[in-house]
């Protein structure tokens, strides 16, 4: 009797673990047989991963925060290597998170003669485009969410599929209250503990400075599942507590209540946009990293609504520039004139078209059944 094929599946961070689990739920759909197991977190579990490592262990932001974290990582290192070693499985899939699945599982899956392939590109359109030909080396097949990242993987000869956005699925059926009548404003800080801790105090002190205009306003404020309320509660001041809302639920379901937002450089720029809200995008990491980041970069923009879009349709701060006051102008530029609002709520529906239709999930497991039967 033939046995049932094995998948292993790698993602590390929030977003990883969101989308490896819409994928899982895909892959069992498409064919029931197929057992998985990997390293990822609460919602990869839920979806029928067997989780032999937790996500929330490996991550860190900024090339220096690395180094606090060198022990966790190689644990992770070590079980995934030994769970390759133990069940050798049919095929490996690496969901994003470069730094790790990159160089620490795919090398050691390639020698094991594993098939690979990755589900949400490395950004190596953005920086360190050196890992190009690790990836030839390396990966199979290259499933793409972002428009661009076909061409772009396509010139340099890579074996790619664009399968669409995945956060399509979560926007497919969005309806926001009229937002005439609403004074909600969201404040995502990320789900990194290091990214909240020097982000959100800008955005909270943005949001003192901004109520006393608006005494109307009230701030939502989104937990990711890997973050402890009490982390986020203590950086909220005592006489502002009763103007902020922590919610534990979906960024999707939170944003059919705002009118605007204040978003950290990541996934979240693209739900804001797919939701039509105006926002302003900030950005801040430890010095370091930032100017080693910045020798080496090779995009325009941050935010991946202005990536998308080819231009700059969302305001972004960075560094220095990501302070209250500078917050404050450009909300008032924004949120305050009706004219500039509509204007950006029409760019946001724009580049919303331009990532074409839901079901991304669904075509990546088509996908990767696909290319397990290339190597039975």
């Amino acid at each position: 009797m033939k046995k049932s094929p094995h998948l292993v599946i790698v993602a590390g961070e929030d977003s990883g673990d969101f989308h490896g689990a819409n994928l899982a739920t895909a892959l069992q759909r498409q064919s029931p047989e197929i057992k998985l197991s990997g390293i990822g977190g609460s919602k990869m579990e839920e979806s029928g991963v067997e989780l032999i490592f937790p996500s929330a262990r490996l991550t860190v932001i900024g090339l220096t925060e690395v180094l606090g974290r060198i022990s966790d990582i190689l644990a992770g290192r070590k079980a995934i290597r030994e769970h390759l070693l133990k069940v050798r499985p049919d095929l490996l899939i690496l969901i994003d998170f470069p730094g790790f699945n990159l160089h620490l599982v795919a090398p050691f899956a390639h020698k094991l003669r594993i098939p690979i392939v990755y589900y949400i590109s490395p950004k190596v359109w953005a920086w360190r485009q050196g890992r190009i030909a690790t990836i030839k080396r390396l990966i199979d097949r290259i499933l793409v969410i972002l428009p661009f990242e076909k061409e772009f993987f396509e010139e340099h000869n890579v074996a790619v599929e664009y399968v669409g956005n995945p956060l399509l699925d979560d926007f497919a059926s969005f309806r926001p209250l009229d937002r005439r009548q609403n004074h909600n404003i969201a404040l995502i800080p990320g789900s990194r503990n290091s990214e909240i801790k020097r982000l959100l105090p800008e955005m909270i002190t943005a949001a003192r400075l901004y109520l006393r205009e608006h005494p109307e306003s009230r701030f939502l404020i989104p937990v990711a599942p890997s973050v402890k309320l009490v982390d986020i509660e203590k950086l909220i001041p005592a006489n502002f507590r009763e103007y902020v809302k922590l919610l534990r639920q979906p960024l999707a379901t939170l944003l059919e209540d705002v009118s605007f937002a204040l978003v950290t450089s990541g996934t979240a720029t693209l739900e804001t946009a797919l939701a039509e809200i105006p926002m302003v995008v900030i950005y801040k990491i430890n010095p370091l990293s930032y100017i080693i980041g910045k020798r080496v970069i090779k995009v325009p923009f941050i935010s991946l609504a202005n990536l998308i879009a080819e231009k700059e349709i969302v305001p972004e701060l960075i560094q220095t520039e990501a302070n209250p006051e500078k917050i404050v102008r450009l909300m008032r530029i924004i949120r305050d004139n009706q004219l500039r609002y509509s204007h950006t709520v029409h760019n946001l529906r724009e580049l919303k078209s331009r990532l074409g239709k839901p079901g991304a999930a669904q075509r990546a497991a088509a996908a990767i059944i696909d290319e397990l039967r290339n190597h039975e």
